[in-house]
């Protein structure tokens, strides 16, 4: 009796580890702590130097001014002979400039993306994107599944998730090391449109403000892993 009793309390205690370990939003929150171990992704300042080539523009950079604490963004880059600045200092307050003054030519409004409605979601693909995983606690709507998987040849947690805003979509599937919990990568998804989506790979980290974030990202194709693009942090910035 004694015997079955043990057995009983063993299997219990190996069916509460395995639950554990395939429970997304546990994993989700271990990733955080690992990448911001003092909590203050809601209150710092990124002021980082950023290259984004991509296919049709290789030659992009950005200067990205993100500050949690007061919600305000501010996004600089080379357009051309140009440079825009996207601004967000509140919900209230949100403009564009052209080489420092806001440009009334239609069709340079049209080529450079400077209508100021763009703004909010430059801030939201910012703050999403460069705030992984801990800006993830605070969008995730819902957790369809959570599995292992292979993810660019490392054993991950693959945790399927559903966005309560859509940034590029609301259906995101995220992997996390199975090996030290840091985000590997991710997977944006359209469930009714299956060739349509996009597959990013995190390479290396930068430490800033304590907070480890990915330097690197590789933007593919979700249909061939085609490379299509990559974002890279060139460098913190001083004010």
């Amino acid at each position: 009796m004694k015997g079955e009793i043990l057995l009983i309390l063993a299997f219990s205690l190996f069916g509460c580890h395995q639950k554990q370990t395939l429970d997304g939003e546990f994993i989700l929150k271990e990733a955080i702590s690992k990448h911001d171990s003092l909590n203050v992704w809601n209150t710092t300042k990124l002021h980082i130097h950023i290259q984004e080539p991509r296919l049709s523009n290789p030659y992009r950079y950005s200067i990205l001014e993100l500050d949690n604490s007061s919600d305000s963004f501010k996004l600089s880059r080379n357009r051309d002979q140009y440079i825009s600045e996207h601004i967000v200092e509140s919900t209230e307050n949100s403009y564009v400039l052209l080489d420092g003054k806001i440009e009334t030519d239609s069709v340079l409004i049209k080529k450079y993306r400077l209508d100021p409605s763009r703004n909010i979601k430059y801030k939201d693909f910012y703050n999403q994107f460069y705030g992984l995983p801990m800006s993830l606690n605070n969008s995730v709507e819902k957790i369809f599944n959570t599995s292992e998987s292979i993810f660019n040849n490392e054993e991950c947690y693959k945790i399927e998730t559903k966005l309560n805003k859509s940034v590029i979509s609301r259906y995101w599937i995220i992997y996390v090391s199975k090996y030290n919990k840091t985000i590997k990568g991710l997977e944006i998804v359209f469930p009714d449109k299956p060739n349509k989506g996009e597959r990013i790979y995190f390479e290396g980290f930068v430490i800033i403000n304590g907070i480890k974030i990915p330097r690197i990202r590789h933007w593919h194709e979700l249909k061939d892993n085609m490379y299509s693009g990559t974002d890279v942090i060139v460098k913190e910035l001083t004010d």
